[in-house]
C-alpha cells in the first residue's frame, strides 16, 4: 500500500497516542515496580534503556514500515499479555514488549513485512532474543492473535 501524506498523519498520531498510554501504564506501575518486581520475565532488561518509548515507537514507525493498524493490533497484544499473564509492564521491559508484538501484530495482519533479524536491529535485541521474545509472547497470549473488528473499533 502506498503512504499517502493523510495516512503518515493519521500514522504518527496512533504512535503519539500509543506511547502517551504506554508511557502512563509504565509510570503508573512504577511505584508497584518499587515494592514487587513481579515475575522477572525474558522482556526484562537489565537496565532502562536510554531511548523513551515515544521515540522507540518512532523509530520503530520509521523503519519497520508496517502498517497503522499493526500499531493498534500492538496495543490490543500488549492488553493482552497483561490481562491473561498478570503481567506488570515497566521499564524494564516495555520496550522490548512493544517490539515483539509490532512483529506479531505485522507477520499476522501485513501482507508484507520484514524477517526477525530486521525487527531486532530496528529495536536493538540480537536476533536469537527477538526469536525468543516471539515464542515467549505467544504462548503468554495463547497464540491469540486475531482480533475482531468490534475490539479493533474501540
Amino acid at each position: 500500500m502506498e503512504s499517502t501524506p493523510a495516512l503518515d498523519s493519521e500514522g504518527k498520531a496512533i504512535v503519539r497516542v500509543l506511547a502517551v498510554v504506554l508511557e502512563r501504564l509504565v509510570s503508573a506501575n512504577s511505584h508497584l515496580a518499587q515494592s514487587d518486581q513481579g515475575q522477572v520475565t525474558k522482556f526484562h532488561a537489565l537496565r532502562a534503556p536510554a531511548i523513551g518509548v515515544g521515540q522507540y515507537l518512532e523509530r520503530i514507525q520509521k523503519y519497520a514500515s508496517c502498517s497503522n493498524e499493526c500499531f493498534i493490533l500492538a496495543l490490543i497484544y500488549i492488553d493482552r499479555l497483561i490481562q491473561r499473564n498478570n503481567f506488570l509492564l515497566t521499564e524494564l521491559n516495555v520496550h522490548r514488549v512493544v517490539i515483539t508484538a509490532i512483529l506479531l501484530a505485522a507477520k499476522f495482519f501485513d501482507d508484507a513485512y520484514y524477517n526477525n533479524a530486521y525487527y531486532a536491529k530496528v529495536g536493538g535485541v540480537l536476533v536469537s532474543e527477538m526469536n525468543s521474545l516471539e515464542v515467549e509472547f505467544l504462548f503468554r497470549i495463547n497464540f491469540s492473535l486475531r482480533v475482531m473488528p468490534d475490539v479493533f473499533e474501540k
